[in-house]
């Protein structure tokens, strides 16, 4: 189950503006080593949170269950497993979180923030927990986002980075996707201006933004090869708009999974988080923001990700070899395309346990 800290000191954002105090929720699997040197952080992507895997706590299955636990990827019975939310995802300050000074939930008028913000909030935990050094992190999408801003602010408590399908900036397309998501939501009349927290949920908006993402996020390739044209619980077409194909009950599916488990607001403000990406805008250069590397870094690119295609995640590869930092890009093929990551460990599970096993080398050059 989760646990939760409060930080009483104020956090500083990027905007300027200052969270008096926030709260993070976490997840530990394994035990921590007497040394303190075998932990992984794993930064979650956009709409998950800090359950990652079950470990036998709640019944209910983490979003990384196939990666975490003994004998898996991340090995609980060598490392220790460290899965922080992100501001705005569940349990964790966001939106959704009381106003000290009005008492009233922030809604709307909680200040932006940035992926660096996420990482600044991720190290006070991390500092609670007297972990200096950290073996790993890693991440996909946000997630690796948060992976690169952790391995450019803290070189010395970053001993490896593996970043998966993550590009140097976050492309016109995304930030048009997450624009149209944005809208969805905010066209519900139930939205109310971020204030529906003692009303009615914006379900139909959150649901309808999560529908429409579905095409953009999977490739054409990859529906063909999941539904193709396949009719759903009929031989024919039933002549009415009711769901005639698989993938119209897949979509379904995942309007009905929706739920309230994941808050609108603070899906709003991570979708700007990441929108806000941009190492070359932030430090001046890609090369400036990536020189001050020294872990080790492993790239995880998907041949069938159009989202986040492999020749974008080459130029973090050669910026990384332009600036001395030992690096491997491993471009992979899998079906599910963006979500192969987390649906298909087949390809990254073992390039990511042959990354474990080789020694960390000094930076290429000076």
């Amino acid at each position: 189950m989760p646990k939760s800290r409060t930080f009483a000191e104020p956090l500083t954002l990027d905007s300027g503006a200052v969270l008096p105090s926030f709260e993070l929720a976490y997840e530990i699997y394994g035990e921590i080593s007497p040394e303190r040197d075998n932990v992984i952080l794993v930064c979650h992507s956009l709409t998950k949170d800090c359950h990652a895997a079950d470990y036998g706590q709640s019944g209910v299955k983490g979003w990384w269950e196939q990666a975490i636990g003994p004998g898996r990827i991340f090995d609980t019975n060598r490392y220790c497993v460290l899965s922080i939310g992100g501001l705005g995802s569940r349990g964790c300050t966001g939106p959704a979180s009381v106003e000290s000074l009005s008492g009233r939930r922030y809604g709307a008028r909680f200040p932006v923030y940035t992926v660096r913000d996420m990482v600044r909030a991720q190290k006070r935990l991390v500092e609670e927990l007297q972990i200096e050094r950290l073996h790993t992190v890693v991440g996909g999408c946000l997630g690796g986002q948060q992976a690169l801003e952790w391995a450019i602010n803290w070189p010395g408590a970053v001993e490896n980075a593996i970043v998966i399908s993550t590009t140097p900036a976050a492309s016109a397309h995304t930030v048009a996707v997450f624009n149209v998501m944005s809208r969805l939501i905010r066209d519900d009349p139930a939205w109310n201006h971020g204030d529906y927290y003692e009303s009615p949920f914006p379900i139909r908006g959150l649901r309808n933004a999560l529908v429409a993402a579905v095409p953009l996020w999977m490739s054409s390739e990859v529906m063909d090869w999941r539904f193709g044209r396949r009719m759903h619980n009929r031989e024919d077409y039933s002549y009415s708009l009711d769901i005639d194909f698989e993938v119209e009950a897949f979509l379904d599916g995942v309007a009905a999974r929706a739920g309230e488990v994941i808050d609108p607001n603070g899906l709003l403000y991570l979708m700007r988080a990441s929108s806000y990406f941009d190492l070359a805008h932030t430090y001046g250069s890609l090369g400036e923001a990536l020189r001050q590397v020294t872990a080790r870094v492993l790239l995880i690119s998907y041949e069938s990700d159009w989202r986040y295609p492999p020749a974008q995640v080459e130029e973090l590869q050669m910026a990384f070899r332009a600036c001395g930092v030992s690096s491997i890009h491993s471009r992979l093929h899998s079906r599910f395309g963006h979500g192969a990551f987390l649906h298909d460990l087949s390809g990254c599970g073992p390039i990511i346990t042959d990354f474990f096993k080789v020694a960390v080398p000094e930076k290429l050059h000076a």
